[in-house]
């Protein structure tokens, strides 16, 4: 400990004399927002996917902040709900925008706000909306090509041969992960793309992926395509209704250091281009709009999915319901989406048993959704349906499991609605299924002044309320078996200073996972941000969190719940010492606390190096971390290629390092190479079962190669 303590000091003397030299900095808002996803999440890995992706796209054509619509304001992903409706309230005010230097009159937007969005942003005068013309589109479209390699370098107990009398699995195929993919866009008018991805671990042209990739992934995207005719999407799509009791494709935001994102904003159906294997659609959709000025519009979706399950023998003569419980000995407890026994989301065919696992359910979808809306309100209907063509059941059910999703079929419909008057918003959506299971949630966002916003919302998720495609704001994704009530509050406090923060209170009246009774718990997190100038930043944030779990451990006969408490306290640090060199510093701590008691801390440093004369950037972090165990894990977002998200759980004892390459050759190509390594000080093994490696070191090796044209 003394070693860290030592690194401790020099560390924080960096940060200090960032103070004397700071000049430029990158904006961290990003890398906030998803270190908080996972922070406050049930699940350990996220599907961000290319869910960032798109601001390339704004690079070459970059938003017309005077002529943008809010659907157009909420596609672009970078503004709250509130700074879309303070754009709006001031374009209404004072009309045309004449310099990107006047956005610092607008209430909502602050100073990193604005950083942030300028290199996707421009305004310009009223121009004539640009007729559909094919023949344009595919000859002044941009192609873009990726090919990716990942691989870690150790020997894994999955690779080695089995021993003479070992029949245990192993992996089928190399360790090599190959991903590929070509891209068409013009504009936001059309998409067209083609995705293919091997995991380590999965054959290659041979065995049981003669084809070559173990997943294709395909869509065709048009936009705008008659005046009726809103967006058209075929092949691999997601889509979005409401708040997403019934319908949410991907991630959702949910509780992050963004407190006042608790709005969901998206366009109803969107292109899929992620490498996630199961929660997406194959099909069609399409989105229509009426009347003179597009008042009245009209989705429909259908989809039809292989899905990767178990198959409990015998179940193939299953038919109804009734026999299913007559199969079980009279107690059946039928599968629940976000449980992993049955259905398996993990895409990964990599052993003779996950072969087992593919393509065991046809899962049919379809979906509509008609929404009416005004110059400030909109009122819409939703109804999605989910049919397996052979029922889903669990062989060894568990109470907490009561009331999983039952069937065949599913059934979800709701309505949803939002109206804004002058700084306020309202918004919500109540959904029901077929059994009556109900799930409301409803918001208001409030400008209290220009320099303090408000975010209240409460949801009810009850126990009984079942869905297979729904993600809505809560305490974990499932969304059921939840009820809550959330505020945020973020206030500007002039000088460069803003502090927000945010008080949950949550509680699950059944079962759950780990914990045996109806549980309750509450968390919050206070946010200081202080931007020393337009060039520099540090945030202190602190974050508490305390629910009720089962004892861990526990020998008696009955489970009960004692109250499981995490705390995290972060100073992080940003700043740039010339055109070419900039720096991040930050130290965390963690501590945790049951039946027994954990903490940790993290201790980094980046390096950016961006040359004057040469296309190069390079990038490298050297982080020391100790946790005394999983519950202390520490979450720090690393800068990785282009379309990439590193966001490792620092545990146990040791350093990680990594190295960024980005390289561009001309203005077609672009080379990137990383290396990342950590070195564990606590131990000889890392990780388990087929993934063990042998020895304190775990080395990966990245190389992404990307061509435009």
């Amino acid at each position: 400990m003394q070693f860290y303590k030592y690194i401790l000091v020099v560390l924080l003397s960096l940060m200090g004399a960032g103070f004397v030299y700071a000049q430029v900095d990158e904006n961290t808002d990003d890398q906030q927002v998803i270190e908080s996803l996972l922070e406050g999440s049930d699940e350990d890995n996220l599907d961000l996917g290319t869910e960032f992706e798109y601001l390339d796209a704004y690079q070459t054509n970059p938003l017309d902040l005077n002529n943008a619509t809010k659907e157009q304001l909420t596609d672009f992903g970078l503004l709250s709900a509130i700074q879309i409706q303070g754009l709006l309230l001031y374009r209404e005010k004072f009309g045309q925008i004449y310099s990107l230097y006047e956005l610092q009159g607008v209430p909502t937007f602050d100073g990193k706000t604005i950083k942030k969005i300028l290199p996707y942003v421009a305004v310009s005068q009223a121009k004539e909306k640009e007729k559909m013309n094919f023949k344009r589109m595919f000859t002044r479209g941009r192609h873009e090509v990726y090919l990716r390699y990942i691989r870690i370098l150790e020997k894994q107990k999955g690779y080695i041969p089995n021993e003479p009398g070992d029949s245990s699995q192993r992996y089928l195929g190399s360790p090599d992960k190959f991903y590929a993919r070509y891209r068409m866009k013009y504009k936001d008018r059309m998409s067209l793309g083609l995705t293919m991805e091997k995991d380590p671990g999965e054959e290659f042209f041979k065995g049981s992926n003669k084809q070559g990739f173990d997943f294709y992934s395909g869509h065709f995207y048009l936009k705008n395509l008659h005046k009726n005719v809103h967006s058209v999407v075929l092949g691999d799509f997601n889509a979005f209704f409401g708040q997403g009791l019934t319908m949410w494709g991907g991630f959702g935001m949910r509780k992050t250091n963004q407190v006042l994102n608790i709005k969901r904003n998206s366009t109803t159906i969107r292109p899929y281009t992620s490498v996630g294997e199961a929660l997406f659609m194959r099909g069609g959709a399409a989105s229509f709009r009426f009347l003179k000025e597009n008042n009245l519009e009209v989705t429909v979706l259908g989809s039809y999915r292989q899905r990767d399950g178990s198959i409990v023998e015998g179940v193939d003569s299953i038919e109804t319901i009734e026999e299913a419980i007559d199969f079980l000995n009279n107690y059946a407890t039928l599968y629940g989406y976000r449980d992993a026994s049955t259905l398996d989301e993990s895409g990964y065919h990599r052993t003779e048993r996950e072969l087992n696992y593919e393509s065991k359910f046809n899962l049919v979808t379809t979906g509509a959704r008609v929404r009416y809306s005004g110059s400030n309100w909109h009122v819409a209907a939703n109804v999605v349906h989910n049919y397996f063509t052979r029922p889903l059941f669990r062989s060894n059910p568990r109470l907490y499991q009561k009331y999983d999703f039952a069937g065949n079929s599913l059934l979800n419909v709701s309505l949803d609605y939002s109206y804004n008057y002058k700084n306020l918003q309202f918004f919500g959506e109540t959904a029901v299924d077929d059994k009556g299971g109900v799930a409301t949630v409803n918001g208001i966002l409030a400008s209290l002044d220009p320099r303090i916003n408000i975010a209240v919302l409460h949801r009810y998720y009850s126990y009984k309320y079942r869905h297979l495609n729904g993600n809505a704001f809560g305490e974990s994704s499932r969304t059921n078996n939840e009820s809550g009530l959330y505020i945020g509050v973020q206030s500007n406090l002039g000088a460069g200073f803003k502090l927000s923060g945010y008080f949950d209170l949550f509680q699950s009246p059944w079962l759950q996972y780990q914990v045996d009774a109806p549980a309750r718990g509450y968390e919050y997190l206070l946010n200081l941000d202080y931007s020393m100038n337009y060039y520099s930043s540090m945030y202190l944030q602190y974050r508490f969190e305390e629910k009720g779990r089962n004892l861990s451990g526990n020998e008696t006969k009955i489970d009960y719940l004692i109250p499981n408490k995490r705390h995290n306290l972060r100073y992080h640090f940003s700043y740039k010492a010339s055109r070419e060199w900039s720096f991040r510093s930050r130290v965390e701590f963690s501590w945790f606390k049951d039946n027994i008691a954990e903490r940790g801390f993290v201790l980094y440093q980046d390096v950016i190096y961006k040359p004057k004369f040469i296309p190069l950037s390079f990038q490298t972090r050297l982080a020391f971390f100790d946790t005394q165990g999983w519950d202390s894990r520490i979450y720090a977002y690393e800068n990785d290629m282009l379309n990439l998200f590193t966001v490792p759980a620092y545990y146990g004892r040791g350093l990680r390092y990594y190295f960024n390459l980005s390289y561009k050759i001309n203005k077609m190509f672009t080379l990137w190479l990383r290396f990342s390594q950590t070195y564990f000080t606590d131990r000889d093994v890392i990780s388990s079962g087929l993934n063990q490696i042998d020895g304190p070191v775990r080395s990966e090796i990245k190389a992404q190669f990307r061509m435009k044209f």
